[in-house]
């Protein structure tokens, strides 16, 4: 097995690992490195039956669906059964016109509790964090979030990797 095969079999290896209530941090270098972990990380949560989501900046969604074809994924199947969703920051992070770390909060506790009401055991979630750079309003309170996050994701059925 050459080097790039051993570091994604030990990289998938470590998303294996994850669990409900987990957060991390991705920091990647370039947009392969990125996906090389996101893509999988959703790929595990819809085999364990957690709904998913993505939420998309410097990629388009189209670009991220892409990417999760090429590993595999049945894209317009899990979509179509509301089992994943890709949306953009402005659906998410920037909805409100500005980033409330309160009202993200809230956002993924409402996201939860459909996912559960649904059937799916959990919520995972990913977003890029790129938009922070835009200076768009409350960009400035990303701290804040992430500290929240951290009190929040421990005491509900969510797992999340911010990807800056």
């Amino acid at each position: 097995m050459n080097q790039p095969q051993k570091d994604k079999k030990t990289l998938i290896g470590a998303l294996e690992k994850l669990e409900v209530h987990d957060h991390l941090c991705l920091i990647y270098e370039s947009r392969e490195e990125q996906l090389a972990a996101v893509i999988p990380f959703m790929k595990i949560g819809l085999e364990r039956g957690e709904r998913c989501v993505y939420i998309a900046d410097d990629n388009t969604v189209a670009s991220v669906m892409e990417a999760m074809r090429g590993e595999g994924i049945d894209v317009d199947a899990v979509v179509a059964s509301g089992a994943i969703s890709v949306i953009t920051k402005r659906e998410a992070y920037l909805k409100e016109g500005r980033f409330d770390p309160d009202w993200m909060i809230d956002f993924l506790k409402e996201a939860i509790t459909a996912a559960k009401a649904d059937g799916y055991s959990a919520l995972r979630v990913t977003g890029e964090m790129t938009w922070m750079l835009g200076g768009d309003p409350g960009s400035e309170r990303l701290i804040e979030y992430e500290a929240k996050l951290n009190y929040f994701i421990p005491e509900y059925d969510c797992l999340a990797i911010c990807q800056y």
